[in-house]
This record gives structure tokens, sequence and C-alpha cells, in this order.
């Protein structure tokens, strides 16, 4: 899991991969909102990275506790509001590998896929059961929910 220490390599990694996150890597405003974003999903110990073989992170998530479903529901539910995967790594053998791991936790998950992106995020959370649950029409992006299966107890 990310840690404020992963900052600036998390940072270089959105920054390589800003067009198909997207977000706007030249826009000081944009900047400072992912930047925010970034310190918080760090310090929420719920990010999952893929690392290289040099140590480099190439995929990650940015997660957090959904503050809604915290605050009105006292849920544990985590939300991811970004995703990035370095140009020359696999997003179709990253992002299932980094979902699996929120998805190993059993609490209920809410993703974010941003208007335009172009990773692939949306077929990746479709593909390992999430559902769509709502459009946003401000381009903010797409809402998906995944809820972990009833538990069984012998």
């Amino acid at each position: 899991m990310a840690s404020l220490s992963d900052v600036q390599g998390l940072w270089g990694l959105l920054r390589q991969a800003a067009a198909a996150v997207p977000f706007n890597a030249e826009d000081e405003a944009d900047q400072e909102t992912l930047l925010s974003e970034l310190v918080a999903c760090c310090t929420s110990g719920l990010s999952p990275v893929v690392v290289d073989h040099e140590k480099g992170i190439v995929g990650a998530l940015l997660a957090r506790r959904d503050t809604f479903e915290w605050g009105f529901r006292n849920s544990e539910a985590i939300h991811v509001t970004y995703a990035a995967v370095a140009p020359a790594a696999k997003g179709d053998e990253v992002l299932p590998a980094l979902l699996g791991e929120l998805q190993g936790r059993k609490v209920p998950l809410l993703a974010s896929v941003k208007s335009g992106e172009q990773l692939g995020f949306a077929a990746a959370l479709g593909g390992l059961g999430f559902t769509h649950e709502v459009k946003a029409l401000n381009g903010w992006g797409d809402l998906y929910q995944w809820t972990p299966p009833p538990s069984v107890h012998n």
C-alpha cells in the first residue's frame, strides 16, 4: 500500500499517464486538486501499487474511505478516485491485480471512472463484477460499485 514516501513516485506515474487518466498536467488548478487527493490517499493506507523489478511504481489506485459512506452509514467502503498505469506496463494485467487487492478486504468498493479515461478501467471493473451505478452529467465521470458476497459461516 502507498504511503507518504510514495508521493513523488506516484506523482511521476500520474504525470506519465496524464492523458490516459485523464487530467491536465499543465493546469495548476488540476495539479493542486490531484496532489491533494494523492496525499489523502497515500495517508489512507488503502492505495495499492504495483512496482517493477527496479522498484519503480508502474500502477496504482488512489483510494481512501468513502466520505459519504463513512459519515452517513459508518461503512468501511473504499472509494477509488483515480487509477494510473505506466504506458510501458500492461494495464489489462495491472488493473485487475490492483483491484483484486482491494476486493480481498471484503468491504464495499466504489470507483470513479473519469470521462475520457483510456486505461480500460471501466472494462477492468466490469470484468471483476463491479456494476455501473451513476453516469455523471458534469464530466466528472461514472461511478461503479462492488459489494462483497455475503460471508458463509459454518
